[in-house]
């Protein structure tokens, strides 16, 4: 009997377009899936990065990549969906850049174009890990956190739309977190550190979870290497113009490579 791959490791037959995969982060494995473009050379890649709870993973992102020739990997941080460990809004970028150690292995993926694309925390935590890791090409954020520091959410909305999903966090837990993330988690506060490097803003105009002053409060902050989208009447999570986000985030990626 052959003994089964280790952690993090690669078939180096031809792929099927997808596969599980499973990595290490601070000592937790992570799980996520990489979807595939045809053929066996380096291209294009893209980080997608789910929010929090992570309702809505992007997969129709990561599939419309995927049908024009990049390569997408989802991955699920600590605490959520099977991953190992516990959630904490600290370690979200440390599980991002874990993300971008793990690709940067894989044959298939062209180290010199990965970026990162992140909806909501997972904007929070793509600007905060591009920050620190200059691997990171471009940055793609939508409905993004970002300054932590100027929303609050009640423990009954905590209870009701966050927690049930995240094992072992209390809903007073998670709003310690967040109210422990001061400057050096504020999205706002660090962004500058991403110029040279192309960033992308998109926000539903009545995002009813974050604010659109968000949106305008990070781009002010971004270096001159920025563009930012709004949307008249999207909603959070762009649940009736997901073909209109798709187009957005894929025609500028195109001007990238």
């Amino acid at each position: 009997l052959r003994s089964p791959p280790t952690m993090g490791a690669w078939h180096t037959k031809t792929h099927n377009g997808q596969s599980g995969v499973v990595f290490d982060s601070g000592g937790y494995s992570l799980f996520g899936t990489l979807y595939l473009a045809k053929g066996d050379l380096p291209k294009p890649t893209a980080v997608v990065l789910h929010g929090v709870p992570g309702i809505e993973k992007n997969v129709d992102i990561a599939l419309h990549l995927r049908e024009n020739g990049w390569n997408a990997l989802i991955f699920h941080y600590r605490g959520s969906w099977g991953s190992a460990g516990t959630w904490d809004f600290s370690t979200l970028p440390i599980d991002a850049i874990a993300a971008v150690d793990h690709l940067t292995r894989q044959p298939q993926v062209d180290n010199g174009s990965l970026v990162m694309l992140g909806h909501s925390a997972g904007g929070y935590a793509a600007i905060l890990a591009a920050a620190a890791d200059a691997r990171v090409k471009a940055v793609v954020v939508y409905g993004t956190v970002a300054d932590p520091r100027a929303l609050r959410f009640s423990l009954e909305e905590i209870r009701a739309e966050f927690t049930p999903w995240l094992p072992g966090l209390t809903p007073e837990a998670f709003a310690d977190q967040w109210a422990a993330l001061g400057a050096a988690f504020a999205p706002v506060e660090q962004v500058a550190r991403l110029h040279p490097r192309p960033l992308l803003i998109i926000h539903g105009e009545p995002d009813e979870v974050i604010p659109v002053a968000q949106a305008h409060m990070l781009a002010e902050r971004a270096g001159p290497n920025t563009e930012l989208r709004i949307h008249p009447v999207a909603n959070h999570a762009f649940t009736w113009h997901r073909g209109w986000l798709r187009s957005q985030i894929f025609t500028w990626l195109l001007d990238l490579v």
